[in-house]
Parts: C-alpha cells; structure tokens; sequence
C-alpha cells in the first residue's frame, strides 16, 4: 500500500512539472539564415539548345525570385535591333525576344546579378542562358583581368566589351563611341573577366565603367582600358555548365594560365579653363587653372594697365596665381585670363558675402588695431632639421626688410642665424643655423623687420619648436633591379594611405636610401615615366597611349628609430 502510494506521488509531481513548463513557453529558436540563391530548376527550351526558333524562354528556379531588368544589369550578344523583354512572374523568368534572331548564330543572355531570391535577397551571379539558332554552340574564349592604373587595385563591376570590324562606316577605333559592342561581360571582385562561346574572328577589346547604360565610351567621367591589338580567341576545354551555368569565373585560373591583363584609367580632357577665381582678401585675388598654363596672360579690362597692377605669385605645379594687386582696384574688377593667343574666359571678380564680412569686421577691428603683416612657420611643433628647412611665408609679398634682427635662442644661447628669401616677391624665406638634436628653440623676429609692398609691418615675432634626435628616426635602403624593365622610374615613398612622403628619380640598378624617416608603416611604388616629365601620367585611347606602368613593392615596410630597413626589389 505504501509503494501504491509512493508511485502516485511520483506521478502527481511529474505531472506538476509538466503542467508547469507547459504553462511557461519558451520562444523557439530561429532557423538557420538563408544564405544560398536561386537555382534553376527548368529551362524551357533548355540550356545550351540549338536549331532554336523559338519566340520566348522560359526559365523557372526552385523557389520565388526578384528580377532586376531595368538598367545595364542583363544583356545579351549579340545585340538585338529591339531588346528583349524579360518578365518576373513568381519563380520563373519570361524572355518574350521580340525580334529575327541571325541563323547560324551563338547567343548568350548574361543575367549578370539581375536574380536574387525574394526572401534574403542572395544574389544568382555569372547565370547565363546560351542558345544557338544553328547546328552547334559556338566554343571559343577570351578572359583577362582589369586593374586601376593609378594603384594596381582589380576593378570590379565593369563591362569588358568586344568588337569586330564588320562597319565600313565607321573607322575601327571609333567603335566604342558610336556603336555597341557585339559581345559583353562583367568583371568580378578580383576585376576578372571571361567571355565564352565566341564565334571564330578577331576582336577589339575595350573595357568600360559605363556610367549611362548604354555600352558606349562617354568620355565624361567614364573610364577605360584597352587591349593595345587585336585578340584572337582560343579553344577552351569543354565544361558541362551546371544548371545555373556557373562556370564563367570559376574556371578562369584553371583554363587560362596567362590572362590578357588591361589597365583601366580616367582621360584627362585637355582643354583648358579657369576653374575658380576670387578676391581672398584685400589687395589679394586667386586665380586657379584647370591646368598649368604654358604662357599666362591675365589682363584687367576695366583699370588702368599703363603702370603695373601686382604681382603675380604661381604655386609649386604653375596651376593657382595669385595676384597682388599694386593699385586702387575697384569693388568689382574684370580680368580677361589667356594661355598664349586663346583668350580661356574673361572673368568678374566682386568681393564674395564671406570676404566682405570679413572685411567688415577688419574694418572695425582696426579702429583699435590696424591690419598687420603675418607670418606662418613650417614645420610647426617637432622640426626634423635633418631632411627639411625652417621656413616662414609672410601674408605680403615685402618691399623693405632688415634681417640683422633675427635671432635663434636655446635656454641661455642666443645665435644670429642666415636669413634668406627662396621667392622672387620675396614673401617666402628660410631660416638656416647649427641645429642641435632635441632641442627646444625660439626663432625671435624683431618688429618691422619686414614691411610689405603696401606698407604692413608687424609686432615682434616668437615661433617656437623643437628638434627630432636622430636615434628617433630609421633609414630605409631599396637594391632596386631595373635590368628587365630598363628605364626612367619615380620612386616614391608612400604612407599607409597613399600620400607622398618622398620621391626619387633613378635611371639605373642602384640602391636608393630613404634617410631620417619617422617611425611607420610605408609602401613603395614606382613609376615608369616614358615621356620623363617626372608625374604618373594617363592614357589616351585615341591616341593609342596605354597609361605609365606602376609598381608596388609587394609587402608594407615598418620602419623604426634607430634601424636601418634593407630591402631588395626586381622589377
């Protein structure tokens, strides 16, 4: 009786924690996220068909789909007089042609990434539909790779095209601009590109970021790249496409052991103009070219110019002027700018709200304090006296001076220093003397030891700084090997994100050194300059001028104080 007992209260206390964890749910677990795309589960004619003579296709995958039609997402070679039609409808594609397709021809519909699922949005890339209205699917190929010409990076998303010279009309190299192409693909994140089932010919090969959907070179902010001859397709090894004909990119490293490589650039439009022109502040306009002037004429059409009227200031790379101006300028003053005998534009120049607030508020300030000449130092803060000079650039270009004033003062030295102006209006100059390591300094400037040409002075002048020691700085040394590649090269050193810290100009194997550099991480790169105007230069693609070839040292250099980097680069 005990044990009848002791089994029913067992069952009532399982019963209870039952009734409990019953009464109490749990939110159940997600599923696992889909991640995998559509696939085609039907294709009506099939896949790779011939003798086709059918007026649509239909292609209907495992599960429902977003469609993508609008734009350059798909497209088919050869083109069509009028373009297909393609409708979404649940989880088929419907590709109504609407148009007498060639005989004997091997067509390819390529969806590029125009399908995803409906759910996730997961992507179907590299699906092509290929059909062939004759006895057989054309089987030849042509891949390459697309990089930037400026940093070497892969472009992806880009149209590589192909043409045949098949218009007596049109010259050949000007295909690109009149005419779509008779083949296209799309390259992939690594900027690889494959075209499949061509026809037996020879073809142009062009590459273009074609920003308007057309397939067509635009120029305007469009780039290109360019194959320098014509191509002739190869045989590729047959492979069985599975149904979402995936085996474009996929087979690239496997079917092709040397890929045609392109370089992709931006043209520079050559025409030249003024970019901006504008009064900075009083007795100071700038002036900015799209690009340097060869002969720069600016001539005030509304002053008298039978006496000089400024002077003229052009930065380091001739693009920016600036104009001084000598004489009483009117509130709005007309310039007409020429490079050479063209006139580049006739400008008007009225002091902009900006200015004439700050001039405003100048002209109440100097009734307690008059406007004075200034003066900005570089470098600032920590002096690197080893690779750079102490400078200073004056707000006016000056007229009278007396640099017997200067003085260096480190704790309880005082040094006269060696001034000297670097510019012809004498607004720029530098500061030379013994510099000793880790050291703090006062530059001191007496008053009035410059007077401007429009009769500013200033106040006494104190910039303070320090110097590095050198133990704190590390030398890079490059055994560079030109001997394949013989030539003129840029070697530039780079920071992690690109900006030029120094350059050399080599012409031979050597070693080059990099002396004095602040601890980092650096990049090298170099520049193969075939018209030796010591720049990176562009393309022209009329012109048949490919982009200069650059070089990257292939791994990030670290430099540290106190260590000399030895490195050795074959080009």
């Amino acid at each position: 009786m005990q044990t009848r007992s002791f089994f029913i209260v067992l069952f009532l206390l399982l019963l209870s924690v039952l009734l409990f964890h019953c009464a109490n749910p749990v939110t159940p677990e997600g599923g696992v996220k889909d991640i995998t795309p559509p696939e085609v589960e039907e294709c009506n004619p099939p896949n790779y068909a011939t003798h086709f003579s059918s007026k649509d296709i239909h292609i209907t995958f495992n599960e429902f789909i977003s469609l993508k039609s609008s734009g350059p997402e798909i497209f088919i070679s050869p083109p069509l007089s009028m373009k297909p039609d393609y409708k979404q409808r649940g989880k088929m594609v419907i590709i109504d042609l609407n148009d007498t397709l060639a005989s004997n021809t091997t067509y390819i519909i390529n969806f590029g990434k125009s399908i995803s699922d409906i759910t996730e949005g997961n992507v179907l890339t590299d699906f092509r539909y290929v059909f062939s209205t004759g006895t057989f699917i054309d089987s030849l190929m042509i891949s390459g790779e697309v990089i930037n010409a400026f940093d070497n990076k892969p472009v992806p998303d880009v149209y590589a095209q192909l043409y045949t010279n098949s218009i007596d009309t049109i010259p050949f190299d000007s295909l690109p601009y009149l005419v779509p192409p008779l083949y296209v693909t799309q390259t992939n994140e690594q900027g690889k590109f494959v075209f499949h089932n061509l026809r037996e010919d020879t073809y142009k090969l062009v590459v273009l970021d074609d920003q308007t959907g057309d397939f067509m070179f635009n120029m305007t902010a469009e780039r290109i790249a360019f194959a320098d001859s014509l191509i002739i397709p190869w045989i590729a090894p047959m492979a069985t496409p599975d149904s979402a004909g995936q085996d474009s990119i996929h087979l690239f490293d496997t079917l092709v052991p040397d890929p045609l490589m392109l370089r992709m650039f931006e043209e520079v439009d050559s025409t030249q103009d003024v970019t901006k022109s504008e009064l900075l502040m009083n007795n100071l306009f700038r002036i900015i070219f799209k690009y340097p002037p060869r002969h720069p004429g600016i001539k005030p059409l509304n002053i008298d110019t039978t006496v000089a009227w400024c002077m003229e200031e052009y930065s380091a790379d001739q693009d920016t002027v600036l104009l001084f101006t000598t004489t009483e300028i009117p509130d709005t003053l007309i310039l007409e700018i020429r490079d050479g005998p063209v006139i580049l534009d006739t400008v008007t120049i009225a002091p902009t709200r900006l200015v004439q607030e700050k001039q405003r508020k100048k002209k109440e300030e100097e009734e307690e304090k008059p406007e004075q000449l200034t003066c900005s130092f570089k470098p600032r803060g920590t002096f690197n006296y080893l690779k750079n000079s102490l400078t200073g650039t004056l707000s006016y270009p000056v007229s009278e001076y007396d640099l017997s004033g200067f003085r260096v003062i480190s704790g309880g030295d005082t040094v006269i220093p060696a001034v000297e102006f670097t510019d012809q209006l004498m607004r720029q100059f530098r500061v030379i003397s013994a510099w000793k390591e880790v050291t703090s300094y006062q530059l001191l400037i007496p008053d009035s030891a410059f007077i401007s040409y429009n009769g500013l002075s200033h106040d006494t002048i104190i910039h303070f700084f320090q110097t590095v020691t050198p133990r704190d700085l590390g030398s890079l040394i490059i055994n560079l090997n030109i001997s394949n590649k013989p030539g003129s090269y840029i070697i530039q050193l780079l920071t992690e994100k690109g900006k030029i810290v120094e350059e050399k100009i080599v012409h031979e194997s050597g070693q080059i050194k990099f002396a004095f550099i602040a601890p980092a991480k650096y990049t090298i790169k170099a520049i193969l300059d075939f018209n030796l105007n010591r720049r990176w230069d562009t393309g022209d693609y009329l012109n048949k001028i490919q982009p200069e070839i650059v070089f990257f040292f292939p791994k990030i250099i670290e430099i540290r104080g106190n260590w000399d980097v030895e490195e050795v680069w074959k080009l």
